[in-house]
């Protein structure tokens, strides 16, 4: 007799096999109709409600300062009903990054103190030294303190971690199977990730589609997806376009279209559905 344990370890094997097989090249994937379509594409008219989202790392660690952060998550917590995924990767990411995404102490007071400086030069530049001693004070201080958040920033962070726990997919593929995958992509300039040293950004895609695998063995309804990203390099998107390899392998896997928005393109879908 098979456990739910066993079937759900099935399942997962069967995800990353799959994958595994996309992301090399052993399925084929419609390169030349993705690239005619994003040299026109289509508009679409699929409903917020029958699409699967992902959040990126960069979205991930700037949306709780967003001006429609609220709206956001009131949105995705409680009314969307399609899958909503968190790459797994994009949590390493938050934590490794997160002191330069979440406006410190630190960070205003130096905003301040350039105007100040900026100032002085313009009055008398006797007051050089002045500026020079503030600046060093400054510097002391973001070593000492810099960790130390604005309330507002971390009170909106926390909202949104909040939610994510509560609704997100959070998923994760093999490390050391994947690298050889990683390695050979980046050789042949394959999207995405082939701008940075790392292989931080095929490893937010290959746990994108997982979650989108995932969702869709667990019978979860979506008729497109969308990753919100603030990605601009062109192994990710052109002119808000994705690439079109990203958008043959998600056609190949799932049958579905794939779009990149800005976070601005999904506060205002969320205001049109309201």
């Amino acid at each position: 007799m098979t456990s739910g344990t066993e079937v759900e370890l099935d399942a997962h094997e069967q995800q990353q096999r799959l994958l595994f097989q996309l992301l090399d090249r052993q399925v084929s994937v419609r390169a030349l109709d993705a690239l005619v379509a994003a040299i026109r594409p289509p508009a679409s008219t699929i409903a917020l409600e029958h699409t699967a989202i992902g959040i990126d790392a960069n979205v991930f660690l700037r949306l709780g300062n967003h001006a429609r952060v609220a709206d956001i998550v009131d949105y995705l917590a409680e009314r969307h009903l399609a899958p909503l995924i968190l790459p797994g990767q994009a949590i390493q990411e938050f934590w490794n990054n997160q002191l330069q995404a979440v406006d410190t102490l630190t960070s205003g007071l130096k905003k301040k103190f350039d105007g100040v400086k900026a100032d002085f030069s313009k009055v008398d530049k006797n007051f050089g030294d002045y500026a020079t001693q503030i600046e060093g004070l400054l510097e002391k201080f973001s070593a000492e303190h810099g960790h130390v958040y604005e309330e507002g920033a971390v009170r909106k962070t926390l909202n949104l971690l909040e939610m994510l726990q509560k609704r997100a997919k959070v998923p994760f593929v093999h490390r050391l199977r994947f690298d050889v995958i990683a390695a050979q992509r980046k050789r042949t300039k394959t999207p995405p990730g082939f701008k940075d040293d790392g292989d931080g950004d095929f490893f937010i895609w290959a746990d994108f589609l997982k979650g989108l695998l995932e969702a869709r063995d667990e019978k979860q309804d979506f008729e497109r997806v969308v990753l919100v990203s603030l990605d601009k390099k062109l192994d990710w998107s052109r002119a808000g376009i994705p690439h079109p390899i990203l958008v043959a392998e998600v056609e190949a896997l799932l049958a579905v279209p794939f779009e990149i928005w800005s976070i601005d393109d999904l506060a205002k879908q969320i205001s049109d559905v309201a």
